[in-house]
């Protein structure tokens, strides 16, 4: 009968040199976030893609987006946005991918106009906007 190991068992029992350099090995990836309260995207998603691209990040989760539909669009720069709203054109959440995440996108859930879940190879990504002070108990527990 024999022992099952996990990987980590088994890094963890290699002496600290020959773990030091099996991580010189694996690939580091840095992931820039943004998190934005745009207040209004009507108009400014070209503008948008810019200020993204020109900072180097590649997923922006974007609040109050304003927009009264739920559908997806390339803005530019490599960027698409994937968005959610209401009828009446308040609150929206949206979250923007760089080009090459694009193809990794396996799973779209809008929730609701505050609330949207992009489920992505490996990550799950979840762009939220609560309600704010001034909004009714209501909604507050409605979210």
């Amino acid at each position: 009968m024999g022992i099952a190991l996990t990987l980590r068992q088994v890094c963890e029992a290699l002496p600290g040199p020959v773990r030091a350099w099996l991580k010189t090995l694996a690939p580091t990836t840095k992931i820039r976030f943004a998190n934005w309260n745009i207040g209004t995207l009507t108009g400014r998603s070209t503008e948008l893609a810019a200020i993204l691209a020109r900072r180097k990040v590649a997923v922006a989760f974007l609040q109050e987006t304003r927009w009264k539909a739920n559908r997806s669009q390339n803005i530019g720069h490599g960027y698409k946005l994937i968005y959610t709203g209401s009828s009446d054109g308040e609150n929206g959440v949206a979250v923007v991918l760089a080009e090459h995440f694009h193809h990794s996108v396996l799973e779209v859930r809008r929730i609701c106009d505050q609330l949207m879940v992009v489920r992505l190879l490996g990550r799950c990504l979840v762009s939220a906007y609560a309600p704010q002070v001034s909004c009714s108990d209501a909604d507050k527990t409605l979210f």
